[in-house]
């Protein structure tokens, strides 16, 4: 084979990794071919369109103005130098550099991508917004068009058709390139394919690849703890992902499932068909869906419930459908004395979450725009003859068991402390940061060995295989259980004034390694 065609297939084979959306492997076979050919327009052109991907755009820019010295009327060259010039602020030389690929073909529409998003870095949302009809009717499937689009409309105040476009534009790139390609490395051993649920349209207006990799539970910290051991995909399971598109998704070794909110896979009404689409990949399953739905609130304290020395708060599910509202306060308070804690369906972080002392507390929650279902849990008094009210977490990796952190608060909602608020508490009372070392370094010494013991017994009935348990436990061993699911950090969270024990998130670590080995191990057989 001849330099030419060598070359040839390199370029060939970056193209290829471009569509799957594997940009680092893309940006290397460019680079390859390069090498062998180094004054090819195409080839400088589609590594410079990567490095701006990648956001190198120092080494973009000398691509593309490498591509205009041998060809001034590339309109790609052009564009790729009007995207540099604009992330690293040189707006002018960008308008400018985009007006050229314009010169080039005014009917190209990645050259319209650059000069809309010149204009909106420039602030000229008007004449933006213009540029984007004009690129949409040249291409109507660039997923960056619609997105830069939502975005316009947003600083527009246009917040409801911001949004619209926005979710067609993440509909758009779910189809065109329905996985994220995380960041590869030489000693990676296996493929880790982490599956989210679509997300919600809100006003962050977060880029797609941002919104899958940084997932805000544990699966999205394990791309960054575990990158030199797995390669982690990801993708999201919704209306973006259409049957022609899931032949785009390469396949992976394991998967992680990350739509694991029981009521949420119950609530979306698709169990059956994410179920077909994680099995149909045929690799092991960790927090299959099957098994998520098995741990809503409800659910989990019927499992729990007659474990011996663990108090597991009454949880009932409740509708407001059709119902007087004082009918609906009788039928609660004739389950529950007071205090007891209500609180929507799928809200984590203690968002929907309000506690009710009182039957006028309670009248004053549902005529406030009560939901159609929420929960009621018993409230549980666990201060005893502590100061503060204290939540534990427990991660469970497979058959292991680690405490990760321990939080404390004067308020019964307890939260961690990554919020700069809570920040004052913790340095009014560095004892308790002292107290959570000991706890995380040896748990069964500061908790007693029938509180572990009521740990394994509740890792056994949950039959997801990673997942949180929060928790506290009394001075007599008892364990006061809050819940369990695999929507949870695992991993630190905390500022580094005020970390978790760095020992805890070792074992983790270490725990998640062992881990996804077994189940890659289990692939192999």
């Amino acid at each position: 084979m001849n330099d030419f065609e060598s070359a040839k297939q390199l370029f060939l084979q970056g193209l290829q990794l471009t569509e799957v959306n594997d940009l680092s492997a893309a940006e290397a076979m460019f680079a390859r071919s390069l090498e062998i050919i180094p004054q090819r327009v195409s080839t400088l052109t589609n590594l410079s369109a990567i490095k701006i991907k990648l956001s190198k755009f120092s080494e973009a820019e000398a691509f593309a103005r490498q591509a205009i010295a041998v060809d001034d009327k590339s309109p790609e060259a052009w564009s790729n130098l009007g995207l540099a010039l604009t992330a690293t602020e040189r707006h002018e030389e960008a308008l400018n550099a985009c007006d050229h690929a314009l010169n080039c073909n005014s009917c190209h529409a990645m050259a319209w991508l650059a000069k809309i998003v010149t204009l909106r870095a420039l602030k000229r949302y008007s004449d933006a917004l213009v540029a984007c009809d004009q690129a949409l009717k040249l291409d109507s499937t660039k997923y960056e068009i619609l997105y830069n689009k939502s975005l316009i409309l947003k600083e527009l105040s246009r917040l409801n058709d911001a949004q619209e476009v926005y979710q067609q534009a993440l509909n758009m790139r779910a189809c065109v390139f329905p996985i994220t390609i995380g960041e590869r490395c030489p000693t990676q051993k296996a493929e880790v394919l982490i599956v989210n649920r679509s997300p919600a349209v809100n006003n962050s207006f977060t880029p797609f690849d941002s919104l899958s990799r940084f997932c805000p539970n544990f699966p999205g910290q394990l791309g960054e703890k575990l990158h030199e051991d797995f390669h982690f995909n990801y993708v999201f399971f919704g209306d973006g992902l259409q049957p022609s598109t899931r032949t785009k998704i390469p396949k992976p070794h394991i998967i992680l499932n990350n739509h694991a909110n029981g009521e949420l896979l119950i609530l979306d009404g698709h169990l059956s068909e994410f179920a077909e689409f994680i099995d149909s990949f045929g690799v092991p399953v960790a927090n299959h869906p099957a098994k998520a739905v098995q741990t809503s609130r409800d659910i989990s304290a019927e499992l729990l419930g007659t474990i011996p020395g663990v108090i597991v708060p009454k949880t009932m599910r409740f509708s407001s459908r059709g119902k007087i509202r004082q009918a609906l306060a009788r039928e609660i308070e004739d389950e529950f004395d007071y205090p007891f804690i209500a609180r929507t369906l799928v809200n984590q972080e203690g968002v929907g979450m309000t506690k009710i002392d009182s039957p006028d507390a309670l009248i004053k929650l549902l005529l406030g725009g009560c939901p159609d279902e929420f929960f009621v849990t018993q409230f549980v008094d666990t201060r005893g003859k502590n100061q503060f009210y204290r939540k534990m977490r427990a991660a469970v990796v497979g058959d292991e068991i680690i405490l990760i952190r321990v939080d404390y608060h004067t308020f019964w909602k307890v939260h961690g402390r990554k919020n700069p608020k809570r920040w004052p508490f913790y340095f009014e009372n560095p004892h308790l940061l002292e107290e959570e070392k000991r706890i995380c370094n040896d748990p069964e010494a500061e908790l007693g060995r029938s509180a572990i013991q009521s740990l394994g017994a509740i890792r056994a009935r949950i039959p997801l295989e990673v997942f949180g348990i929060d928790f506290e436990a009394d001075a007599d061993g008892r364990l006061v259980f809050y819940e369990a699911n695999a929507t949870m950090n695992l991993f630190s969270t905390a500022p580094k004034e005020l970390p978790n024990p760095i020992e805890a998130g070792d074992r983790l670590k270490v725990a998640f390694q062992r881990f996804f080995t077994s189940m890659v191990d289990r692939m192999n057989k």
